[in-house]
């Protein structure tokens, strides 16, 4: 088949790869249709830190990709939800669903949970085809009404969005700051209105993203801008809620400086090894941190319904479509955040 491959940092390669098999019988194989690129996955292109893993040199060639939906062409004999034909989107990893993490709705917290596209492990689904593990759990059906890009950011940063931003412990008449406007942060944003925030600040560097979040009803800043405005527009009180989607070192900073007494800030961005928390001001500030990362799974129950009756929308955040042989392009692009780029789908 072919597929993305990463072979060191900033070498993502159209090339032939094996074909997928049947790893154990609770999994299926998937022709994937269309795959996306998430910002984590530049921690891989940069040659950083993801979890225990540097990609900077001495990693084994594999496909890349957690982002994708497909036809099932293949079943285990242990697979009991699907068949062959169904078209279905996946969760961005792969839980073991037997321990106690899983059973109870937490499968994010399973020891044995994979990403894909990580590593050999459990190969990515940037390419044509894709073995999918614990297929009953890993694998959703695309739901009715459900548009082919609203069923791609299922698969993560839709999920992602919900979980950081609930975390916060929002409530109906508050305000909340989001900080990193990328799709997770920009969902988080339209989240916030449907949850019932009287005020959403939505902060990023980049300004169409801003001019994004404007236009979703938003208060867009500039981040060398935010504090003086919205530390008068709280009447120096900082933010109640505070969600941090980018998890860049100044990111993580300033979601901390805006944070009011006693509030609420949730992390969800992958931080680098050198991104610490600044504790004395979470000390004397009395903030409650959240942070972790999304169970997709425990996500969909709250998302498809909000989707199917038009009250979330998600529209407006893939800026490209480009083919899976344009891949490595689609990385470089995203990557230096040219021509306004927000996401990018990839038809296979």
């Amino acid at each position: 088949m072919k597929a993305l491959v990463f072979n060191g940092p900033r070498d993502i390669r159209f090339e032939t790869y094996p074909d997928p098999t049947l790893k154990t019988e609770n999994s299926v194989i998937i022709n994937v249709e269309r795959c996306s690129i998430c910002g984590s996955d530049l921690h891989m292109y940069h040659g950083e830190n993801l979890g225990k893993t540097s990609y900077s040199d001495g990693v084994q060639p594999f496909c890349v990709g957690h982002e994708f939906t497909g036809e099932i062409v293949e079943v285990g004999k242990q697979v009991h939800r699907f068949e062959v034909g169904d078209k279905v989107l996946a969760s961005g990893g792969a839980p073991c669903g037997e321990c106690s993490h899983c059973l109870s709705g937490h499968a994010q917290l399973c020891d044995g949970w994979t990403a894909f596209g990580l590593s050999t492990g459990l190969n990515g689904g940037q390419a044509e085809y894709v073995n999918v593990p614990m297929a009953d759990l890993t694998l959703q059906p695309i739901p009715e009404g459900i548009s082919a890009e609203q069923s791609i950011l299922l698969t993560d940063a839709m999920c992602t969005a919900y979980f950081g931003l609930t975390r916060t412990g929002l409530l109906p008449g508050e305000t909340v700051a989001v900080v990193g406007l990328g799709p997770i942060g920009l969902i988080g944003v339209e989240l916030a209105f449907i949850l019932g925030a009287s005020e959403v600040f939505a902060i990023d560097p980049v300004a169409n993203r801003r001019s994004h979040a404007a236009g979703l009803g938003a208060t867009a800043l500039d981040p060398a801008q935010v504090l003086p405005i919205i530390m008068d527009k709280t009447k120096g009180a900082g933010v109640p809620r505070v969600f941090e989607a980018s998890g860049a070192k100044t990111a993580v900073e300033l979601a901390i400086k805006i944070a009011g007494r006693g509030s609420t800030a949730s992390f969800i961005g992958l931080p680098q090894p050198d991104v610490q928390l600044p504790m004395l001001k979470v000390l004397f500030k009395d903030i409650t941190i959240r942070a972790g990362v999304a169970s997709v799974i425990d996500q969909w129950p709250h998302l498809i319904p909000l989707l199917q009756h038009g009250r979330l929308k998600a529209e407006g955040l893939f800026s490209h479509t480009m083919d899976l042989s344009q891949g490595a392009e689609a990385y470089r692009l995203f990557d230096a955040r040219e021509d306004n780029v927000v996401k990018i789908m990839m038809n296979v």
